[in-house]
């Protein structure tokens, strides 16, 4: 099951973002895809962690934590596994058909950004967070598309520049990690500066928590009481990130604060657009 990172299954939530903010995720016409929409897209997206586990396999074996990996270990071949990421892709394909007639672009789109970063753009400075953030962008123009919902720009602006801002995070937080030998495990780890990568991560969250606040005020409600939430969610992020730990989902699922943030920061927009 490792193998299919479910954990990180979580960032297909952002497929659910559209319907959310527009206040229409519990209408009928939507609820009933929510399921099946998220599950088609986590099978594409373990379909791709597994080719970018073959791919790393040797370099994996270098890092404290991935090395444990079903790949990396030698717990499963390199041919079985990508038998299953075939299955995975194939299913995901099928089963978008069933879902919406645009489903099956966004996945196409998604597993080209994601090979792309695999076998191109994964060790090119600058291009390696941005291929990242693509993912992430993907995902919520693929819910804008499912539930034939329009994304507001200010909300597509937000989300870009919260997953830079994870993005950097996360290779700033390798470099603290790994020091001398974060060469050896991402090659493009050689040529980033810890301070310019740390600049990318303050201007990230700034340039994010401004797009975010612009998009509360352009609803004209409560929502705009969401920023202080959403600030201190991103200087959290920041202060862990400090600390050696920079992969997105590991923290949202382990740190309190921010797990607690989230949560609250969900149920405050949930109570502002269908409390009323």
């Amino acid at each position: 099951m490792n193998l299919l990172r479910p954990h990180q299954w979580i960032k297909n939530l952002l497929i659910l973002f559209p319907p959310f903010f527009g206040g229409l995720l519990l209408y009928h016409d939507t609820i009933y895809l929510v399921v099946p929409a998220v599950l088609v897209f986590s099978a594409a997206a373990s379909s791709s962690y597994i080719i970018n586990d073959i791919q790393d396999a040797s370099v994996d074996k270098n890092h404290s934590k991935k090395k444990n990996r079903p790949i990396a270990c030698g717990e499963i071949s390199k041919v079985q596994a990508m038998s299953i990421s075939i299955a995975l892709f194939s299913i995901s394909i099928i089963s978008s058909f069933y879902i919406s007639g645009v489903l099956w672009m966004y996945i196409l789109a998604y597993l080209l950004i994601s090979l792309s970063y695999t076998f191109f753009f994964k060790n090119v400075v600058i291009l390696d967070i941005f291929f990242i953030s693509a993912g992430f962008m993907i995902r919520v123009l693929a819910g804008g598309a499912i539930f034939n919902i329009e994304v507001s720009h200010w909300l597509f602006l937000t989300v870009f520049l919260v997953s830079l801002f994870l993005a950097s995070g996360k290779r700033l937080a390798e470099l603290l990690e790994m020091g001398t030998k974060a060469a050896a495990h991402r090659k493009s780890l050689s040529n980033y500066n810890p301070s310019f990568i740390e600049g990318v991560l303050w201007f990230a969250a700034s340039a994010a928590l401004v797009t975010y606040s612009l998009y509360t005020i352009e609803e004209k409600s409560a929502l705009f009481y969401t920023v202080p939430l959403t600030a201190f969610g991103l200087l959290r992020y920041i202060y862990i990130v400090k600390t050696g730990v920079g992969d997105p989902t590991d923290i949202l699922l382990s740190d309190g604060q921010i797990m607690t943030t989230g949560i609250v920061w969900a149920i405050a927009i949930g109570i502002i657009k269908y409390g009323t």
